[in-house]
């Protein structure tokens, strides 16, 4: 008697994944505070890099949560 192959089982469908829940606030366009920001003396320019910072790190711990 001679083996038959065993039928190929059907490839494997990817999973989708799950909705993602909406963001809990919306982004801040910093577009027009970094346009600005060349015209600013060096120490408030620092601080105006510090203070995007600090909100965009905020938006990505609350995301992360």
């Amino acid at each position: 008697m001679s083996a038959r192959p065993s039928p190929s089982a059907p490839a494997p469908r990817p999973v989708p994944a799950p909705p993602r829940a909406p963001a809990r606030r919306a982004l801040t366009d910093h577009a027009g505070d970094l346009a600005a920001i060349g015209d600013l003396a060096l120490d408030e320019r620092a601080a105006a890099l510090a203070d995007i910072h600090e909100d965009l790190s905020a938006a990505l711990r609350e995301a992360e949560d």
